[in-house]
């Protein structure tokens, strides 16, 4: 169990725990009222590569959620550290490409492929082709998330992992994952936080991005039960893995409490 008396700083999940879609989650804004009231440091952590962190920052005041564009932390910058001037095929929407503002793009000899989400009905077979052909021929992997799958207003879809896992299993390569779960990519957060991964704690609905990939990170981890929840895999993966959310809440809302009782318990 996370020591709440430790906690310093609280990362969330965006997509899936304050919002689906255009909904947002009830008592999401209040919590995030309740955490900065408590003194814990904010930071929004998300997987999301539909869209700017620019164009984020700009859906959460919409939906008047206190988080600030500088306290968003997105896959893009690592992403862009890792290309470094090399030529690069980039296979993301064109709302996220100001988030890669100096990368040298090319439709030929790439040696670097960047895989984002990309819309419509996600890869068609002859892209997948293209970039298996570059992987094959020594290009760089970089899948900015691997998710399964993840909520829409009308259900669950396919996610970017299921393309990504395509590649690599026909050019027997491995993709750098870029985002969570990526220890890296919890690290570079808790340092930009001023914190220590032992004192912060990953708040989302994804168990294996989110939770297992906090705890392996050194992160505390509480599963909320709202957007891509779903029972069943949770225990399923619960019990294969054998990793242990800190908390299970039924949503954000029960998060400032469950600090509040951890710290004083504690």
């Amino acid at each position: 169990m996370t020591r709440g008396e430790n906690i310093r700083a609280v990362l969330l999940d965006l997509d899936g725990v304050l919002y689906v879609g255009d909904q947002m989650i009830d008592g999401a804004n209040e919590a995030i009222a309740a955490l900065r009231a408590a003194g814990y440091r904010i930071a929004g952590v998300t997987n999301t590569t539909t869209q700017s962190r620019r164009m984020i920052a700009g859906k959460l005041a919409r939906l008047g959620l206190d988080i600030a564009e500088d306290d968003l932390f997105t896959p893009a910058a690592l992403a862009c550290r890792a290309i470094n001037d090399r030529p690069c095929r980039l296979c993301v929407r064109d709302a996220l490409r100001e988030d890669f503002p100096n990368v040298a793009e090319t439709d030929d000899a790439a040696q670097v492929i960047v895989m984002g989400d990309i819309g419509g009905e996600g890869y068609s077979p002859q892209l997948l082709r293209q970039i298996f052909l570059d992987v094959m021929q020594g290009a760089t992997l970089l899948a900015l998330h691997k998710n399964r799958f993840w909520q829409k207003p009308d259900g669950l879809h396919l996610d970017l992992g299921a393309f990504v896992a395509a590649v690599e299993y026909a050019a027997d390569s491995k993709a750098v994952v870029l985002g969570k779960p990526s220890r890296d990519f919890f690290a570079a957060v808790c340092n930009t936080c001023h914190v220590a991964p032992q004192q912060a704690l990953m708040v989302g609905d994804d168990i294996e991005s989110d939770v297992a990939g906090a705890l392996h990170a050194g992160l505390g981890a509480a599963l909320v039960r709202t957007g891509k929840y779903r029972q069943a895999f949770v225990d399923q993966y619960l019990k294969t893995t054998g990793i242990t959310p800190d908390a299970q809440l039924h949503s954000i809302a029960a998060l400032p409490a469950w600090l509040a009782a951890a710290s004083t318990t504690d």
